[in-house]
C-alpha cells in the first residue's frame, strides 16, 4: 500500500510534470515465472469483465497447441481458454502464487481496493517456463513476436532466484539474447535474487 507513493508512480499516473499521465496503456508486461491464476480478478480490466492477459504460454502443459514456431507447451490466447484452464501447470515448483504476486505488483487492477499495480493499464503475457536457458530465450522470442504483432512496447520481468541458467558476467546465452532484444527496445527487469 506504500509502493506507488514511495516510487512516485502515483505522480506518473497523474501526469505531474509530464506531457501526459502514464498508466501502462499500450504496453505488454511479460512475466516469466510460475504460479499464475488466470482467473484472478486482479488481471481483469476496470469493468471487471475482460481479462488483461493477452496470452499465456505454459511450457509444461501438453494439452493444446504450442505457439507458432515452437513444438512444446500450450499457448492460451482467449479469455475462454484461460478461464477453462484456470491456472498454469504444477511443475517442479508445484502450485504457488509467485507469478500472481509479481504480476499484481507490476500491473494488477485495484478490484475495489486502493491497491493496484504500477502499470495497471498494461496487458500481460504469462510464461510458465522450463528451467532451461533455451526455453527462457524461447519465451522472450514469443513475447517479442506478440508485442511486434500488436505494435506495443514490451517489458519482460524475471523475478527468479535461479543462478544456474548461466554465468553472472553478462556473457550467458540469456544475457546475450537480452542485449540483442534490448537493442530492439525491449525493457528487461530482473531481481537480485528471489
Amino acid at each position: 500500500d506504500k509502493l506507488l507513493q514511495s516510487t512516485r508512480a502515483d505522480s506518473v499516473h497523474a501526469g505531474i510534470n509530464l506531457p501526459q499521465a502514464f498508466t501502462g496503456e499500450g504496453v505488454l508486461i511479460g512475466i516469466t515465472d510460475w504460479g499464475f491464476d488466470y482467473t484472478h480478478p486482479v488481471f481483469l480490466d476496470n469493468s471487471l469483465t475482460n481479462t488483461r492477459i493477452r496470452a499465456a504460454w505454459d511450457h509444461y502443459r501438453q494439452a493444446g497447441p504450442a505457439p507458432a514456431g515452437f513444438s512444446y507447451g500450450t499457448e492460451l490466447t482467449t479469455m475462454d481458454e484461460l478461464l477453462a484452464v484456470g491456472s498454469d501447470t504444477a511443475n517442479i515448483y508445484s502450485y504457488s502464487t509467485h507469478g500472481n504476486h509479481v504480476a499484481g505488483i507490476a500491473g494488477g487492477t485495484a478490484v475495489g481496493t486502493n491497491s493496484r499495480g504500477v502499470a495497471f493499464g498494461a496487458q500481460f503475457l504469462f510464461n510458465t517456463f522450463l528451467v532451461d536457458a533455451a526455453a527462457v530465450i524461447d519465451a522472450f522470442t514469443w513475447m517479442k513476436s506478440i508485442a511486434d504483432q500488436d505494435q506495443k512496447r514490451l517489458v519482460v520481468n524475471m523475478s527468479w532466484g535461479l543462478y544456474h541458467l548461466g554465468t553472472l558476467d553478462g556473457q550467458s546465452l540469456i544475457s546475450q539474447a537480452m542485449d540483442q532484444m534490448a537493442d530492439d527496445g525491449v525493457v528487461f527487469v530482473t531481481s537480485a535474487g528471489n
